[in-house]
């Protein structure tokens, strides 16, 4: 069973937050021109992005929801294991919104205190995972 806390009960579904048919093409068009994850080029390893992420959250402010300026192509790694540290730290002010870039400093020590490269069957890393 998943626990939820009670911030996540009561959120409105994807649809209802913005993240509609205009959204999934927006951001399908946002990928194709920049289709790498800048956490992963960050620390050297050129990795697909899956989704464009809203670097500053926007808490339902659709003119914030829509500012391409507030947009970052991710893959879901960096999305549910940095981001979510990254805003974590803003929402309790030890970080800037500067640093919630996943190409920050702050984004950047995170990833290489967290990320594991794939082992190939030869028990090496991997090259660019």
């Amino acid at each position: 069973m998943v626990s939820r806390n009670n911030s996540d009960r009561y959120r409105l579904n994807a649809h209802d937050r913005g993240y509609d048919r205009r959204w999934k093409r927006v951001a399908r068009e946002y990928l194709w021109r920049r289709p790498w994850c800048i956490g992963c080029l960050a620390i050297g390893v050129k990795r697909k992005a899956q989704l464009v992420d809203h670097i500053v959250p926007h808490r339902g402010d659709q003119t914030l929801f829509w500012q391409s300026a507030n947009w970052q192509s991710a893959c879901a790694w960096h999305h549910n294991s940095i981001k979510p540290e990254l805003e974590r730290q803003f929402a309790s002010g030890r970080i800037t919104h500067r640093e919630l870039h996943l190409e920050s400093a702050t984004a950047v020590q995170l990833t290489r205190e967290r990320h594991r490269p794939a082992v190939g069957p030869d028990g090496f890393a991997i090259a660019g995972s």
